[in-house]
């Protein structure tokens, strides 16, 4: 019986421990970076090449809703990349840019073998979570619809879709994951960074002290 009370007592306090979502803004840390891989998978397969060399306006005034500051920049950014000239008035472009989102949200999803954390009256804090099985799914979606014209005249339309995964699961007080996009994002971010820096310092090494005071 002591060793049930003692097994009962390290349960509950190693479980009680793993669940967590602490913010202070809208959005935690996590979502926000699922959301913007979203954006990112979602402009990787962006590609229009009538517009290199052209002046295109990026019209964003049908893109409604939050979390889309960073699809804004992100998207002129690859219009750019892809040869474009970006201008500031509609006046001035040879082509227009219309953006819309069908969708930039985050959809939760758990799932647990065991008893949930249940409140208790008179009490400050309720009882903890105690799990034998739990898995908890994360999941940005994205849908983006651009339409380019040309004075009124049909260039081109194409929808956008992509996601953002994070899944993770727990097994008494171990815990895995199978998917996790925001991980797998700063890796690649921070292996593309090294590389740069590493290129750069080769170029530099070859070209002599003078080529780093120009």
């Amino acid at each position: 019986m002591k060793r049930f009370l003692l097994f009962a007592s390290v349960f509950i306090i190693a479980v009680g421990c793993t669940t967590r979502r602490v913010s202070t803004t809208s959005r935690t840390a996590v979502e926000q970076l699922l959301l913007s891989t979203a954006v990112d998978k979602a402009l990787a397969k962006f590609d229009m090449p009538m517009l290199k060399d052209s002046k295109v306006f990026v019209d964003f005034t049908n893109l409604k809703g939050t979390d889309v500051e960073y699809l804004q920049v992100a998207l002129r950014a690859r219009v750019a990349r892809q040869g474009a000239i970006l201008v500031t008035k509609a006046e001035d472009a040879e082509y227009v840019m219309e953006v819309a989102s069908g969708g930039l949200a985050m959809e939760d999803k758990s799932s647990l073998v065991g008893m949930p954390s249940l409140p208790m009256p008179q009490a400050p804090i309720p009882v903890p979570e105690m799990s034998l099985f739990k898995t908890i799914e994360q999941t940005a979606i994205m849908k983006l619809l651009i339409f380019v014209h040309q004075n009124g005249r049909f260039v081109a339309s194409d929808q956008y879709f992509a996601k953002g995964d994070r899944d993770e699961s727990i097994i008494f007080w171990y815990r895995f994951q199978r998917e996790d996009d925001v991980r797998e994002g700063w890796e690649r971010a921070d292996a593309e960074l090294t590389a740069k820096k590493t290129a750069k310092a080769v170029t530099e090494s070859q070209n002599g002290p003078a080529s780093r005071t120009q």
